[in-house]
């Protein structure tokens, strides 16, 4: 039906048919009559069909003409289904229109993937909202030998509510590599097999836009990333590469230092898995110079830590000299220093807030160091430098001359690096 009319709602329209036939039927009832109508109709050829248009989320591959006989192609953008005909010809007969109506895409809830190097999964109905009480499941699985890297686009759903799941092969085995929910972008993941199964569960509440995930094929081992204060050497990722890992100055290495890749069967990981690095709380420190962190340091130390830390240079230098940064909470954490090996020896200072000390000097060449935290509040904490110095007499090594008196001062910045 081209339309039902009444009134004066025809006036100035232009009717079109698609065929050489054009049938109307008028209606009237047993009230009150009006003028009646008047229509003008002619005939033509009509050599072409309309445009169909284009779906939203898709795109025209092909588009031959709107003449007799001519055809338009269809696609959709990466992670939408082609729902309807993704061909439409215009007809050749006496009738012109399309053989089919205009296609949709659509997001759809699951799906499968096999054999396909890079692709797309969306959220039911992305970017619009997704329905309640779904649960839609996808699984890629590439060729052999390969594994599987999820990159997220865009990530916005009810948090602790609707939740997606990230297995490494299929759920029953049990190898879980991701559970998110909320909107905090969440970071790439590596699978150590060739197929993933992703499942996406909503409850009966508030919908959101949801999520967009580019999937790719990689072949071995994971990127295994570089440690935050940390470094990396090595870009191998196949089977039998090694990579090694090192700290900034003042972090500790929690791992291995070296990690392999390795193959068993069609799974491809690291072995042991990539270290990481920490500032940690308390120990040893023999070098001519080092750095001391607050646990965590840059972050906010924990609360409720004893940490101690000793220093102990060349036993041919007599002095330790120490540089500081940052803070720590005023009046409740402290950083206690000591003239010696253990907390028994002489205090030289105990330090809290920004009040930082303009010269930290030992008489032997150890010094021993306390941080105490309570149970409320962190700060950044603190970066120490340490360097062991010397004073030497007069004409050192000579004999020293008789009836001097020599008067020493040793400082250091007040904030580290200047």
């Amino acid at each position: 039906m081209l339309g039902a009319f009444t009134g004066s709602s025809m006036l100035g329209l232009t009717l079109i048919s698609t065929s050489n036939h054009l049938w109307l039927e008028f209606y009237s009832d047993a009230e009150a009559t009006g003028e009646g109508f008047k229509l003008v109709y002619s005939s033509f050829e009509l050599s072409h069909c309309e445009d169909p248009g284009v779906p939203q989320f898709g795109f025209k591959v092909n588009d031959q003409g709107h003449f007799s006989g001519s055809t338009i192609t269809y696609k959709c953008d990466p992670g939408y289904t082609l729902h309807g005909s993704g061909v439409l010809k215009c007809m050749t007969g006496e009738r012109r229109a399309w053989d089919n109506p205009l296609p949709s895409c659509i997001a759809e809830c699951g799906g499968r993937f096999k054999g396909e190097t890079s692709g797309r999964i969306l959220s039911p109905g992305y970017p619009f909202p997704y329905d309640n009480n779904l649960r839609c499941t996808w699984v890629i699985e590439v060729d052999s030998g390969n594994i599987i890297s999820l990159q997220f686009l865009a990530f916005d759903t009810e948090a602790s509510h609707d939740i997606l799941r990230v297995w490494d092969g299929p759920p029953e085995n049990e190898m879980s590599l991701r559970e998110v929910s909320g909107s905090l972008l969440p970071e790439n993941i590596h699978s150590t097999l060739n197929m993933v199964t992703i499942q996406f569960e909503t409850d009966f509440y508030i919908s959101k836009s949801g999520f967009a995930i580019e999937f790719s094929m990689a072949t071995a081992c994971r990127d295994p990333g570089v440690p935050m204060n940390g470094s990396r050497n090595g870009d191998g990722r196949e089977p039998g590469d090694i990579v090694t890992f090192q700290c900034d100055p003042g972090y500790e290495l929690q791992g291995e230092e070296k990690i392999t890749c390795i193959q068993v069967e069609n799974r491809y990981y690291w072995q042991p898995s990539p270290p990481v690095c920490i500032a940690p709380c308390g120990g040893n420190l023999t070098g001519s110079s080092g750095f001391i962190l607050s646990p965590n340091f840059p972050h906010p130390y924990p609360h409720s830590k004893d940490c101690d830390w000793l220093i102990a240079v060349n036993s041919d230098y007599n002095m330790s000299r120490l540089n500081f940064s940052k803070i720590i909470e005023p009046n409740y954490d402290f950083l206690y220093i000591y003239d010696g090996p253990d907390s028994n020896s002489p205090l030289i200072g105990s330090f809290q807030d920004s009040k930082l000390p303009e010269r930290i000097e030992s008489s032997s060449n150890t010094m021993y160091l306390a941080f105490r935290s309570d149970g409320s509040v962190s700060y950044i904490g603190f970066h120490l430098e340490y360097k062991e110095g010397t004073v030497l007499s007069p004409n050192f090594p000579r004999n020293y001359t008789t009836g001097q008196s020599c008067v020493y001062s040793i400082s250091v910045p007040r904030e580290f690096g200047e």
